[in-house]
């Protein structure tokens, strides 16, 4: 299997503390090393942004300029030169003013663009993903679609139907008579049919996921990810179209709450991710925090076992700061299992000193120290 995706060079300028930085890269695994608050998240973060509206920080993009920046907004940019399935391409970010502030500009080869997720996806993992099962279940359900996406690049489109169909819901709703009926009830089955595939995707990627993690040579109890929310529950005793009418239903009924509430109150993005320890039927929340980072890893792994049985990957990873919640020892394996897929994987840590002590991984580590 050869990289599908990877980064031969990357130069920002005038992006957040970096008045400009080039960077050459040969290898499979990029470390990114620097004291706290030298900017080695904000090359994660620009390389994320590609492919996501917010990037791995949630930002607004008024935030990713330098501060120091005297000049028109054009001096920002991110460029990259990408080799994707050997063909090599560049890949620009800008920034453009409008009434509303700033938007996302992306060109490839010149030519602006909206679809550069159809050329590769790119997966993270940041310290704030180890309290997953804190967080809200949109946390949780985003974890899980992000891996869908990474490998199911027709499925960000159905996420973003979906979104647009509800919104569109919502504003007839709000100006609702007796000529808006068609329309709703046109809308209603698009949302529905929508609905049911993002939730069939889900529940068979959910089903991949836990065949991995019943694993019993894996050194901790057996897990099982189980989704809550109604509509998957039915999936799993119903045929697809009997659920879909369900839903359409469910809609109709809705109408005058939905009106009220201003948002779509059943929904297929009502339902929760619950990992459970088959063993003791606990579910991971109540685990200690240190048990909960190692399920978040080895649902990862589970993930990486998934990627392996893809006849095309095209997937970048980027790891921010995994070192200092994570065992080295699962930092090694994950590292090795991405290098073996020949996915390129970005980290970054402070000194990197202890990873380039390994001799297997010194040959295949480009090491970049930032503020020096």
């Amino acid at each position: 299997m050869f990289s599908n995706v990877r980064i031969e060079k990357l130069i920002l300028s005038n992006y957040r503390n970096h008045k400009f930085l080039e960077l050459d890269l040969t290898k499979n695994i990029i470390l990114i090393c620097g004291k706290n608050g030298s900017g080695k998240t904000n090359i994660l973060e620009s390389i994320s942004l590609l492919t996501s509206s917010s990037g791995l920080k949630k930002t607004n993009l008024t935030e990713i300029v330098n501060s120091n920046l005297k000049g028109p907004v054009e001096l920002f940019g991110v460029s990259l030169l990408c080799s994707i399935n050997k063909k090599r391409m560049k890949i620009g970010l800008g920034l453009k003013k409008t009434a509303n502030g700033l938007k996302k500009i992306i060109n490839l080869e010149g030519s602006k663009t909206k679809k550069i997720d159809e050329y590769f996806s790119i997966f993270w993992i940041t310290p704030k993903m180890t309290f997953i099962f804190q967080n809200s279940r949109e946390d949780r359900r985003n974890f899980i679609d992000k891996m869908i996406c990474s490998i199911d690049f027709s499925f960000k489109k159905f996420l973003l139907l979906y979104d647009r169909y509800k919104s569109e819901r919502i504003r007839i709703l709000k100006k609702w008579n007796e000529e808006s009926e068609k329309w709703l009830v046109l809308i209603e089955k698009k949302i529905a049919a929508t609905g049911i595939i993002i939730c069939d995707a889900r529940r068979k990627f959910i089903k991949q996921l836990n065949f991995y993690l019943s694993d019993p040579d894996r050194p901790f109890h057996p897990l099982e990810i189980e989704l809550s929310g109604e509509l998957d529950s039915l999936l799993l005793k119903k045929p697809a179209i009997v659920v879909e009418d369900f839903f359409f239903k469910k809609l109709k009924e809705n109408r005058r709450k939905d009106f009220l509430t201003g948002r779509t109150n059943f929904s297929a993005n009502k339902t929760d991710l619950i990992v459970i320890n088959k063993n003791y039927r606990r579910e991971a929340k109540s685990h200690s925090t240190g048990e909960q980072k190692v399920i978040i890893f080895l649902i990862i792994f589970s993930f990486i076992k998934i990627l392996k049985n893809q006849k095309n990957l095209k997937i970048l990873f980027l790891l921010d700061d995994v070192f200092s919640f994570l065992d080295k020892n699962f930092v090694f394996e994950v590292l090795d299992q991405l290098n073996k897929l020949k996915i390129q994987t970005w980290l970054t840590d402070v000194s990197g000193g202890w990873i380039m002590k390994k001799e297997n991984f010194k040959p295949i580590i480009d090491k970049i120290n930032i503020g020096e």
